[in-house]
C-alpha cells in the first residue's frame, strides 16, 4: 500500500471492477470529503474503493458513506440540559448520518413502470441522500429538534417506455418517453429545493428502457461518461441505457447519460 492507500500492481486474483459510478453522497475521502464520479474496486471479501474509472496504482482511496457515522455535539447538549432539568416528558433524542440506499424494483413496480424515490438533504452541508421510505420518514418528524437540519423530499419515478417521447408523421406525440416524464418529477422537487440537483439530475437512473436503434443525438440531452455533450447516432440497450453508435456490437463503446 501507498500513502493514498492506492494498490502498486493489478493482482488478477483481486476481482478488479471499473468504470463504475458514484451518485452524490454514496462515496468519501478519508478526510470526510464527499466524492462524486466514476471509481473501481477490488471486490475481495474486504471491498476495498478507489477513484477513477479505470485502474491505477496512485488512485485515492474512497469509502462508503455508511463508514463515516458522525457524532453530532447538539445531541449531547440537547440530553443533558434535559437531564438537568429532571423533565419528567424526557426523551432522548438523536440523529443519524442518513444510510444510501439503492432501489430494488419489484415485478410490481415493473408492471407498473415507475417506482417512488425518496430524499434527504443534509442542510448545513449541502449533502444528498437517497433512502427508503422508513428513514424518509424519520427525518420528517418534527418532534426530533435535530431533523431541523435535514429536508426531506419524495417522488415518483418512471422507468420503462421509450427513452424519450416518440412522435407521428404529423409530429403528435404518440408515447411519452422516460427523460420527459422524470424531467417534470425533477423539475418538482427543484422547484421547491434546488440544492437536491445532484440527486435527480440522472433522469435515466434505474430505468428499464425500450431497445432502439438508428437514432441521432443532438447534443442537448445525451451525455459522454465525461461531461461533454454526445453528438452522433446512438441506440438504446434494455439494461444498460443509451450508447453511442447506431446498433449494439461487442465493439468498445461508451455509455450515455441523460441529465437535467
Amino acid at each position: 500500500m501507498g500513502k493514498s492507500g492506492g494498490i502498486y500492481r493489478r493482482p488478477k486474483q483481486m476481482k478488479l471492477k471499473e468504470n463504475l459510478y458514484a451518485q452524490p453522497g454514496e462515496f468519501y475521502y478519508a478526510d470526510g470529503s464527499p466524492f462524486e464520479g466514476f471509481y473501481h474496486m477490488f471486490d475481495k471479501k474486504n471491498k476495498k474503493y478507489f477513484e477513477g474509472a479505470i485502474y491505477k496504482w496512485k488512485s485515492e482511496r474512497i469509502f462508503p458513506e455508511q463508514s463515516f457515522m458522525f457524532n453530532d455535539p447538539n445531541n449531547i447538549e440537547y440530553n443533558e440540559s434535559k437531564r438537568a432539568e429532571k423533565d419528567d416528558k424526557f426523551e432522548t433524542k438523536v440523529t443519524r448520518s442518513p444510510i444510501v440506499f439503492s432501489p430494488i424494483i419489484t415485478s410490481k413496480e415493473l408492471d407498473k413502470g415507475e417506482i417512488n424515490r425518496f430524499f434527504v438533504l443534509r442542510n448545513n452541508t449541502g449533502e444528498v441522500f437517497e433512502v427508503n421510505e422508513d428513514q424518509h420518514k424519520s427525518y420528517k418528524k418534527a418532534s426530533n429538534p435535530y431533523n431541523l437540519n435535514y429536508t426531506v423530499a419524495k417522488c415518483s419515478w418512471f422507468i420503462t417506455g421509450p427513452i424519450f417521447t416518440v412522435y407521428g408523421p404529423t409530429n403528435i406525440p404518440l408515447e411519452e418517453g422516460i427523460y420527459e416524464r422524470n424531467k417534470i418529477q425533477a423539475q418538482l422537487i427543484l422547484d421547491e429545493i434546488p440544492r437536491m440537483r445532484p440527486i435527480v439530475q440522472d433522469l435515466l437512473l434505474y430505468t428499464i428502457p425500450q431497445p432502439a436503434s438508428n437514432l441521432d443525438s443532438d447534443g442537448s440531452r445525451l451525455y459522454l461518461p465525461d461531461g461533454q455533450p454526445y453528438i452522433g447516432p446512438f441506440h438504446v440497450h434494455p439494461s444498460k441505457g443509451p450508447m453511442a453508435n447506431s446498433v449494439h456490437s461487442s465493439a468498445t463503446h461508451p455509455a450515455l447519460k441523460a441529465l437535467l
